[in-house]
């Protein structure tokens, strides 16, 4: 099976795992112009090379189709790396560690200059609570402080801030969102879901070299974990409608080595009636290879670890609290169907049980299958609401890290034993033919695919407990949900997510075959090379 053309690529001397429908393995792989041209053994593919040909050998290596992350925010990634305080667990253990990063990032500004944070997790904290402006102040009385929780639902803000966003004791909650305030009535600095996102609004619009910085570096860490495409599932949230033209502008640059499905956030993008412009009013011809606009992301509610998704039965410790809706049902239901009749594909954040049930009677109403409407996170979907979503013919990509980053507070404090051993259920929706994919929701958990692969097959929580063992799927299963399962949640499973003639020469090269090597290994298991259309993009050590 060879094209006879000099290939731009060669790689060999391992093997080459296809996941194409046969499930055949080869030795060798050629490329040219971007595509595969040929699959083969060593000495057949090694005839075809010329002068220019990059021979790229494995030496004993696996090479396999390059990874589709199909939930992440590389803008929002990109920010927390490069902000100025690292908010996360680790390395902070208690609050005061965090405001002493605070402290030091203010010494280095000039009064009224915004700092910036990421990444604080309250359920990781000694002080089990978020950080409030009582504890920010003292460290920083004359710049404004801005902390985003590492799962980018909350927000917590000192009160210069909070005078700077007009914020007080009279300030409404907005819809879908929540001003936390003390006993006195006077608000806490901690700003919930949509309180959170309107701060993202108001602050200093970065300049456009801050924002392509950003990109950059996300792009950096995903090519190093062998990530080839990525669905950006909210353009436009972190950084405005000016998101969606510097990303065209750096991808025809050749700025980003990834590929970037771009799902734009209904916020940033609907008219003043709440109505999205159509794919030609934006200008996309929805055939870009490295850059293209793949449909609209909605968010139904918050995050279950928040105590903001929103549950049918209430919270585990306080079962009289059932999170929240962003959008009530019938909004919810309103907003899809004009996304649907604008042409765009949906994706609909929903974690908790109540906010899945709306999302799937609102795709009831319009032709999922046909659009290949998806769900986000999908966390807590019980068993007949996956029966309608088969029926629906509605994608998912599921949040599997959960269950190792969170699953022991799912367990004890969120949802009990019986709801959180079901959460992310792949085995439940593989039964019903649901094609899904896996995610890291970076930089909420970290970015490996590969950490992802092992939290769908050990299903093993940061206490070493085992969560819902009879949901855990094999590695090949997990494997093709990061890769040819995920490239169908954008509709290209015909150009990407196997290693077959015609498509993409996008692939990871990894030490060991993963499908042969120990559950635990799978987690420690390093990219060492990617490569993106036929062209190294990133090797180890290089």
């Amino acid at each position: 099976m060879a094209d006879t053309a000099t290939p731009d690529l060669l790689v060999r001397g391992g093997t080459v795992l296809t996941f194409d429908p046969a499930g055949r393995r080869a030795s060798a792989l050629a490329a040219r112009d971007g595509r595969i041209t040929a699959i083969g053994d060593d000495r057949e593919l090694s005839a075809l090379a010329g002068p220019g040909t990059r021979v790229l050998e494995l030496g004993g290596r696996t090479a396999i189709p390059g990874f589709v992350e199909s939930h992440n925010h590389p803008l929002f990634f990109g920010f927390a790396l490069a902000a100025p305080v690292d908010a996360g667990s680790p390395p902070n253990d208690r609050i005061a560690d965090v405001v002493e990063r605070v402290a030091a990032a203010v010494r280095e500004r000039p009064d009224g200059e915004w700092v910036r944070g990421f990444r604080y997790d309250h359920t990781l904290l000694a002080d089990r609570r978020h950080p409030t402006r009582h504890d920010l102040d003292p460290a920083s009385p004359r710049n404004p402080v801005v902390l985003t929780h590492v799962t980018g639902h909350f927000c917590t803000v000192n009160s210069a801030a909070l005078r700077l966003l007009g914020i007080g004791r009279e300030s409404p909650d907005p819809p879908g969102g929540r001003i936390e305030r003390d006993a006195a009535g006077e608000p806490t600095g901690v700003l919930v879901e949509t309180a959170a996102f309107l701060v993202n609004a108001q602050l200093p619009a970065p300049d456009e070299e801050t924002v392509a910085h950003a990109l950059r570096l996300a792009d950096r860490e995903y090519l190093a974990h062998g990530i080839t495409t990525v669905h950006d599932t909210g353009t436009g949230l972190f950084g405005g409608p000016g998101e969606l033209a510097l990303y065209r502008k750096l991808s025809a640059a050749g700025e980003l080595g990834t590929r970037v499905r771009s799902y734009l956030a209904h916020q940033a993008f609907a008219g003043e009636d709440g109505r999205m412009p159509t794919p030609a009013q934006l200008g996309d011809a929805g055939d870009g290879e490295r850059f293209r606009l793949a449909g609209v992301k909605i968010i139904a509610d918050g995050s279950i670890q928040g105590g903001t998704g929103c549950l049918a039965e209430g919270y585990h410790r306080h079962p009289d609290e059932h999170g929240m809706m962003l959008q009530s049902p019938e909004r919810l239901a309103e907003m899809i169907a004009d996304v649907d009749a604008a042409g765009w594909q949906a994706a609909v954040h929903g974690n908790g049980d109540a906010a899945i049930e709306a999302i799937v009677s609102a795709y009831r109403r319009v032709d999922s299958a046909a659009r290949r409407h998806r769900i986000e996170h999908c966390q807590t979907v019980r068993e007949d609401q996956l029966d309608r979503m088969a029926e629906q013919g509605v994608l998912a990509s599921f949040f599997v890290k959960h269950v190792y980053y969170w699953g022991d507070g799912h367990r004890d404090e969120w949802l009990g034993p019986d709801r959180a051993r079901r959460i992310s259920p792949l085995v439940s929706a593989r039964r019903r033919g649901i094609v899904h994919g896996l995610h890291s929701d970076t930089p909420v958990t970290p970015v490996p695919p590969l950490e992802g692969v092992w939290c769908a097959v050990a299903r093993r929580t940061r206490d070493g407990h085992t969560l819902g063992p009879e949901q855990a799927v094999e590695v090949e299963q997990a494997l093709r949900a990061y890769t040819v399962d995920a490239a169908h949640l954008a509709g290209e499973e015909r150009e990407s997510g196997t290693l077959e003639t015609g498509k993409y020469a996008d692939l990871a090269v990894l030490p060991d075959d993963p499908t042969a090597v120990p559950t635990e290994a799978l987690r420690e298991m390093r990219v060492e090379a990617t490569v993106v259309g036929g062209r190294v993009a990133y090797e180890a050590g290089a």
